[in-house]
């Protein structure tokens, strides 16, 4: 029988968030304070074996899905190659990946040959000039063109992540809930989160309850039911569409009662909640050549401490103990 990860609640832990790296190759504005962030050096970050041997780990106890992100993972040397030999570690069922789409277009097929099975796109705006705005740059084509490429290349899952952010684009939502009726792609509405105090404003935060609101102007939304590695979204689909709209309320109403996962930043820290300061360093254990036995028992001490409900002071910027650009969300 397989053996179950669980935290001191009881949650089933079987979902691995892994950051590659916090590098990213645009800057948006809800993700990046204005000045920038301090990157790690580059020797700190785990190197592909260290992360192969700590899935292992992971694996063994009970974790089924492996989600690469960053920063952006695709400007990592040698993802695609790392990518096969996660592929390989045995546990692991399901292998999906976090991009902004910018090198999607030339990657695909590898990434689709390597083993992703589910990928997500993050994209805020349709326009070619608020896209700029927004990230920093003009890659608007690219990312439409990497959404095209990823499909073409047959991967099944391929999901659209919208940051709504009143009076930056919410705006632009029918036209991106319009998107799911003719074409086979999950458009997905996220609550602006406080990244970091620096780029948090409450007031342009679009409750999921309008968002939703604003999406049946266009239509009836019939309710869907989750697939077995859906996540927190609630999913719906017009009469008729190819996909499916969804609507996630990460700052209004959490899911924490249903939390599975964990995140391990591209430095070896260990994140039980996203919103928490119970961080395990792994990366010191692999560097003092700890047995995987320490380590496995490492990383159920560390659970048990996991946050029942996460600490999130909305109104004082949050308590991010992390930039979202070095943990990948």
């Amino acid at each position: 029988m397989r053996e179950e990860l669980k935290d001191g609640h009881g949650r089933r832990i079987e979902y691995l968030r892994v950051s590659v790296t916090d590098r990213c190759n645009l800057k948006c504005a809800y993700c990046m304070p204005p000045g920038g962030v301090e990157l790690s050096p580059r020797c700190d970050m785990l190197r592909f074996k260290d992360l192969i041997r700590l899935i292992g780990i992971f694996g063994k106890v009970g974790v089924r899905k492996v989600r690469l992100t960053g920063g952006e993972p695709l400007i990592r040397k040698g993802i695609v190659g790392f990518i096969r030999q996660v592929n390989k570690i045995p546990g692991i069922e399901q292998i999906a990946l976090t991009t902004n789409g910018q090198l999607l277009n030339r990657m695909a097929g590898n990434l689709k040959e390597a083993g992703v099975k589910r990928v997500n796109i993050s994209l805020d705006s349709l326009q070619k000039e608020r896209f700029q705005s927004i990230t920093g740059h003009d890659g608007l084509t690219a990312t439409l063109e990497g959404i095209d490429a990823v499909i073409k290349a047959g991967v099944k899952s391929v999901k659209i992540n919208m940051v709504v952010i009143k009076g930056v684009n919410d705006d632009e939502v029918e036209a991106f809930a319009d998107m799911s009726r003719r074409r086979a792609l999950q458009i997905r509405f996220i609550e602006f989160m406080p990244a970091t105090p620096e780029v948090w404003d409450e007031s342009r935060l679009a409750l999921m309850s309008d968002v939703k609101k604003r999406v049946e102007r266009i239509g009836k939304l019939i309710p869907c039911e989750k697939s077995q590695w859906g996540g927190p979204a609630e999913i719906y689909r017009f009469k008729g569409a190819v996909g499916e709209v969804g609507f996630i309320s990460a700052v209004s109403h959490h899911f924490c009662a249903e939390c599975n996962r964990l995140r391990l930043t591209s430095t070896g820290e260990l994140l039980t909640c996203l919103f928490g300061d119970n961080n395990l360093d792994l990366k010191s254990m692999l560097a003092r050549d700890a047995s995987g036995d320490e380590i496995e028992a490492a990383i159920k001490a560390s659970l048990k401490h996991k946050n029942k409900v996460r600490d999130m002071a909305i109104k004082q910027g949050g308590n991010l103990r992390r930039v979202m650009t070095c943990v990948g969300g």
